[in-house]
């Protein structure tokens, strides 16, 4: 028995699972031709491809990285801070993240910003690690050159590894600052996924996979799933709360 024959046994479809994959398919079921969309946090456009430019009326994606400005995924590349954006009031209709959450060291003022560049109706997506996961724990006990040498090895440029903070990675923390900055909450769900980390051993394998069909079987774990992939609306009228 080895690592490629479980994966072949128990993931024969392991593209179709991926979580960008699920999210991206999420996303495209919520954009439409008419729509300005937001990609927040667009890195170079080397990780997360999808398929959408050409398909809305135009996407924009900003990220602190200069490299954004060649995003080939994109309309237009904006380098900046994702927490102040430099976009007009309600100038979006989807806003969508992937893997940015977890580096963001000012959720308030990050859920703010999207809300405010958001017009009434406007979606918010993203799709991020849960905190109570056996990955994200390692990751926060580990040093930032501990993250670049793993990526590395799993073929990510070093480039393209960034600290990470963990402050928008639970369903309450999402739940708070989003609630709190007036969007109304459409879901967050979870999914766990094949242990690409445990693929030094045939052991470590094999127990990652019981793991997944575990926690995917048990609702009452989804607590412990890898990945969150949450969604929220903001009101077309602004609630109290917000306006006070």
């Amino acid at each position: 028995m080895t690592v490629a024959s479980l994966r072949e046994l128990f993931y024969p479809n392991a593209a179709a699972r991926e979580p960008v994959v699920r999210f991206v398919r999420q996303l495209e079921r919520v954009v439409r031709p008419t729509h300005a969309v937001l990609d927040v946090g667009a890195g170079a456009g080397e990780l997360n491809a999808y398929d959408l430019k050409g398909r809305v009326q135009r996407l924009v994606g900003v990220d602190v990285d200069r490299r954004v400005s060649a995003n080939p995924l994109l309309d237009v590349g904006v380098p900046a801070d994702i927490c102040a954006l430099p976009f007009r009031e309600s100038s979006f209709d989807v806003a969508f993240s992937i893997y940015v959450l977890e580096h963001v060291n000012d959720p308030a003022a990050l859920v703010a910003e999207i809300y405010r560049v958001l017009r009434p109706g406007g979606i918010c997506m993203a799709l991020t690690p849960n905190l109570f996961h056996y990955v994200t724990a390692v990751s926060r006990l580990s040093p930032i050159a501990f993250h670049k040498w793993i990526n590395e090895k799993r073929g990510r440029p070093v480039e393209d590894t960034f600290p990470t903070c963990y402050r928008l990675n639970s369903r309450r923390a999402l739940i708070r600052h989003f609630g709190g900055a007036g969007f109304d909450t459409v879901s967050i769900d979870s999914i766990e996924v094949e242990p690409k980390y445990l693929t030094a051993t045939v052991c470590s394998y094999a127990l990652g996979v019981a793991y997944e069909r575990v926690v995917n079987a048990a609702e009452l774990l989804s607590t412990f799933r890898v990945n969150l992939l949450a969604t929220f609306r903001k009101p077309i009228a602004p609630s109290l709360h917000h306006a006070s």
